[in-house]
C-alpha cells in the first residue's frame, strides 16, 4: 500500500521518540506539523533529486523554441523586420544572426515594439546607415550564441539524467531551459514523483531523512541527532545499491559514435 506524506511524517517522527500525531501539514498547527508544512516538500524533492531514483525517472521528447526566419529589415528609423507569424510581443528580448547584407543585426540582441502579426520594430536601433538588407537570417527569444536551440525542461523535472542515446550530445541546463544543437532530442529525468510511486525502501529512506533533519528542532538533543544522521547514511547507501540493481548496465552502443571513431 502506498504511503501518504502524513504517514511518511509520522513514522519519522515516531523514530526519534515524538509521540504527538502530524494530522496534517498546517503552518498554523503544531510544532510538529508547522516544521513539515515549511519543509516536507523541499527535503522529499532534494532527497528524490541526489540519485537517479527508477521509480521517479521519466523519459520526454521536448519540442524546442521556434526559430523565426526573416524575410525582410528595412533601412529606417527604427528598424522593421519581416517575419511571417514571428508570435514575438512587445517587449520581448530578441536574438537575430545570420542575416546577409545587414550584417550589422548579426550577433546582436533586441527589444521588440510595436510588434504586428509578420513584422516588428527593432526598438531603438536606427538602420539608415546601415547596409541593405539581402536575404536570410534568424531571430531567437533567446540568445543562441553556443547552442542553436532551446527546449523547456518538463514542469516536474527535478534534474537532468540524459540527453538523446549519446553521451556525446553537447548540452546545458540554464533557467529552466536544455540548450543544445541539436534540433530534436528525446530525455530522462528525474520528477517529483508522488508519494504513491514511492517504492517501500525509499520511504523507509526519506523518513530516515526527515528525522535526522526535524530531530533537534523536537528533541534539542544532538546526540540523538547526530544518531539520526548516522541511520539516515546508512540507509542512503543500501537504498542506491539496490536502486542500482533494477536494471541491466546500459553497455556500448555498436553505432556509439566514440566506438567507432577507435576503428
Amino acid at each position: 500500500m502506498a504511503a501518504t506524506n502524513v504517514q511518511i511524517a509520522n513514522l519519522a517522527i515516531t523514530r526519534i521518540g515524538h509521540d504527538a500525531d502530524v494530522a496534517s501539514f498546517n503552518a498554523s498547527g503544531a510544532k510538529a506539523e508547522r516544521w513539515f508544512a515549511a519543509n516536507y516538500d523541499f527535503l522529499k524533492q532534494s532527497l528524490l533529486r541526489e540519485h537517479g531514483w527508477k521509480f521517479a525517472t521519466k523519459r520526454a521528447v521536448p519540442t524546442a523554441d521556434s526559430v523565426r526566419t526573416i524575410t525582410g529589415a528595412t533601412q529606417a528609423n527604427p528598424v522593421v523586420v519581416t517575419s511571417a507569424s514571428h508570435g514575438f510581443t512587445n517587449g520581448d528580448e530578441i536574438y537575430i544572426n545570420n542575416v546577409i547584407g545587414m550584417t550589422e543585426l548579426n550577433n546582436r540582441t533586441f527589444t521588440v515594439a510595436n510588434a504586428a502579426t509578420d513584422t516588428f520594430e527593432l526598438s531603438g536601433v536606427n538602420g539608415t546607415a546601415y547596409t541593405a538588407y539581402s536575404s536570410g537570417g534568424s531571430a531567437y527569444g533567446y540568445v543562441a550564441t553556443e547552442f542553436s536551440y532551446r527546449f523547456p525542461l518538463p514542469s516536474d523535472c527535478l534534474r537532468l539524467m540524459r540527453v538523446g542515446l549519446y553521451e556525446l550530445i553537447e548540452y546545458r541546463v540554464e533557467g529552466g531551459y536544455i540548450y543544445t544543437n541539436e534540433s530534436a532530442i528525446h530525455i530522462e529525468y528525474i520528477s517529483d514523483a508522488d508519494e504513491a510511486l514511492f517504492d517501500a525502501q525509499f520511504v523507509d529512506l526519506l523518513a530516515a531523512r526527515l528525522s535526522a533533519e526535524i530531530s533537534f528542532f523536537l528533541t534539542d538533543n544532538s546526540t540523538l541527532t547526530e544518531q539520526a544522521w548516522t541511520i539516515f547514511n546508512q540507509k542512503l547507501s543500501m537504498a542506491r545499491t539496490m536502486d542500482s540493481r533494477q536494471g541491466t548496465p546500459r553497455g556500448i552502443l555498436s553505432d556509439d559514435p566514440w566506438l567507432i571513431s577507435r576503428f
